[in-house]
């Protein structure tokens, strides 16, 4: 019975603390050395959403990464911030247009805060009707301050066109913002203002540019799970891979069949791709399978198309069938399979 006691006081404990913090309008947990991160909350969709914040202590003041996403936390994080550090902030920074960032830049302004964000930023948000930078940068710029360097970092379009990541050297962080999803996280959450035929090779620039952070985080996730740019990155493919149409072609040929013929017809079948503009990708190869299941197919040429009427063009157009000619004499048999890409 005494256990039994101890053990619902423990639930209740963790349960209250948990209520705690959700409850909270402001959170500031360590990272690394001087480096914090800020969690101020909102309504989204009915529900209430985190958004993460990172801020820097040195000896010639704060800089902060991103501001607060709740309005009303603005004054409340440089109060919390002096009162724990007695530094003041005195730069800001906003990695793209969105209020989760940049809600925050004008309030800091009007404070004497000097608040930055990309030419590109600054236009979309002009055009937007969010709160803009004094300071633009219309480059990847770094910085140096007090002893701490940074730099920041335009892999391209992603969760908008204008996200950028923001990087560490010495300590190995990454800001990945909103472009970075969590570990945990099943999709890559609002897309209407971004390009999701751009996202995987954005997300993989930055994986190139950065392939070993010791920290990466997240605007709207976990930030303690390092495998969020793997998972966002996987999620991204997904996106593009959807919206590819495989065209899987199987040859057989002939016993007697002229082998210069042959070489003819797979050299005509790898000229159609620039030849036909509809054709997005193209690979062959021939059978390696040990299986010996193949039922005398030997040859298989994949081709890729965006949506099926860029493939129906392709069946039809002149030069393709101009190609089929060439197959009556030497091909014995053929299968033909057309499938959308899908990941899971």
């Amino acid at each position: 019975m005494k256990y039994k006691l101890i053990l619902i006081y423990i639930t209740s404990l963790l349960l209250g603390n948990a209520s705690a913090q959700a409850d909270k309008k402001l959170l500031i947990e360590p990272l690394t050395g001087n480096f914090y991160v800020y969690t101020t909350y909102n309504t989204y969709q009915d529900s209430k959403v985190r958004a993460n914040g990172v801020y820097l202590v040195t000896k010639k003041g704060v800089v902060l990464f991103d501001t607060p996403w709740d309005t009303t936390q603005f004054q409340p994080l440089l109060d919390t911030i002096y009162k724990r550090h007695q530094q003041k902030v005195v730069m800001a920074f906003a990695t793209h247009w969105h209020s989760d960032k940049t809600a925050g830049l004008e309030y800091y302004r009007k404070k004497g805060i000097k608040t930055y964000t990309t030419s590109l930023t600054d236009s979309l948000s002009k055009v937007n009707n969010t709160k803009r930078a004094a300071f633009l940068m219309t480059k990847d710029t770094s910085f140096t301050f007090d002893q701490y360097q940074f730099e920041t970092y335009y892999p391209g379009e992603g969760h908008t066109k204008d996200n950028i990541v923001i990087w560490f050297p010495k300590e190995e962080i990454l800001l990945g913002g909103c472009l970075i999803k969590g570990a945990k996280d099943e999709n890559l959450g609002y897309l209407g203002d971004g390009n999701t035929k751009t996202y995987a090779s954005t997300l993989l620039k930055v994986q190139n540019k950065y392939p070993s952070p010791k920290y990466i985080i997240t605007t709207h996730s976990d930030w303690r799970d390092i495998n969020s740019l793997k998972n966002s990155i996987k999620m991204a493919k997904q996106l593009t891979a959807e919206q590819e149409l495989r065209h899987v072609v199987l040859f057989g040929w002939k016993a007697n069949a002229n082998k210069d013929s042959i070489e003819m017809a797979i050299k005509a079948f790898g000229e159609l791709p620039k030849q036909i503009k509809t054709i997005k990708d193209y690979e062959w190869g021939v059978n390696n399978s040990p299986e010996k299941l193949n039922q005398g197919l030997t040859h298989c040429f994949v081709l890729t198309f965006s949506n099926e009427k860029d493939r129906d063009d392709y069946l039809v157009h002149p030069i393709h069938v101009a190609f089929t000619k060439l197959l009556p004499n030497i091909l014995d048999k053929v299968t033909v399979v057309d499938y959308w890409v899908k990941n899971q």
